[in-house]
C-alpha cells in the first residue's frame, strides 16, 4: 500500500507526500524487524531508531495543512467542487494518514507491552515512558513543521545544531503546540486503547 500511494502521489501537487510516506514508512519496517531479531543489542539499536523516526508518523497527520491547495471546495458558495483528480488526491492523502496512524501507533502499543513484560514495568511505568515518547515525537513534529524545519538527514548532518534547537530554544507558542501535538498523541492512543478494550468484551 505504501508503494501505491508514493506512486499515486508523485508527479502531482503531493509530491510532497511521497517523501513522507517513504520516511513514515522506516519506524514501521523498523518495528517489524524488532519482533523478528533475536539478540538483545540488535533489539536496543532497532528500538532507538523505531524511536527516532517515529514522528515521522504523527507528522503526516499535520500534512492535512496543504488540502488548501486542492480545488475541492468553494469557500464563497459552500459547495463541493466536482474535480476528479483533486478528489482522489484527498482520499490519497487521508488513506496516508489513516493507514500509518493505525499502524504506527499499534506497533508503539506492542513495542511497550513487549518492553513491559520483558522488564516486569508497572503500568504507571509504562504509561510515564509512552507520554514521554509522545512528548518527544511532539518535539519532533514541530521541528519538521515549523522554521527552521529540520529533515531526518539533519540529525546526522549537523546533531548539535538540531539539539540545541529542539530542546533549548523555547517560546510560550512552541510550548502550547508541542502541547497541543502531544494531545493529538494521547487521543490517538486512547481511541486505540479503547479499541482494544472494546474487542476484548465481543
Amino acid at each position: 500500500m505504501s508503494v501505491f500511494i508514493i506512486i499515486g502521489a508523485y508527479n502531482t501537487r503531493f509530491s510532497f507526500l511521497s517523501l513522507n510516506i517513504f520516511l513514515a514508512y522506516i519506524p514501521l519496517e523498523l518495528s517489524f524487524q524488532f519482533f523478528r531479531v533475536k539478540h538483545s543489542y540488535l533489539k536496543l539499536g532497532i528500538a532507538a531508531l523505531f524511536m527516532l523516526y517515529f514522528p515521522n508518523i504523527p507528522y503526516l497527520v499535520t500534512d492535512i495543512i496543504h488540502m488548501d491547495i486542492l480545488n475541492i471546495y468553494n469557500q464563497f458558495t459552500g459547495d463541493s467542487i466536482k474535480n476528479l483528480s483533486d478528489w482522489a488526491l484527498t482520499i490519497v492523502l487521508f488513506l496516508s494518514v489513516f493507514s500509518f496512524v493505525l499502524l504506527g501507533f499499534g506497533q508503539l502499543l506492542k513495542l511497550m507491552m513487549y518492553t513491559k513484560k520483558r522488564y516486569d514495568l508497572s503500568t504507571v511505568q509504562v504509561n510515564l515512558a509512552l507520554t514521554s515518547i509522545c512528548f518527544l515525537s511532539s518535539l519532533g513534529i514541530y521541528a519538521g513543521r515549523f522554521p527552521p524545519r529540520f529533515h531526518s538527514i539533519d540529525i546526522f548532518s549537523r546533531p548539535w545544531y538540531v539539539f540545541k534547537t529542539i530542546f533549548f530554544d523555547w517560546s510560550v507558542v512552541k510550548l502550547e503546540i508541542v502541547l497541543l501535538f502531544l494531545f493529538l498523541h494521547l487521543c490517538i492512543i486512547g481511541v486505540m486503547t479503547m479499541n482494544r478494550q472494546l474487542s476484548k468484551l465481543n
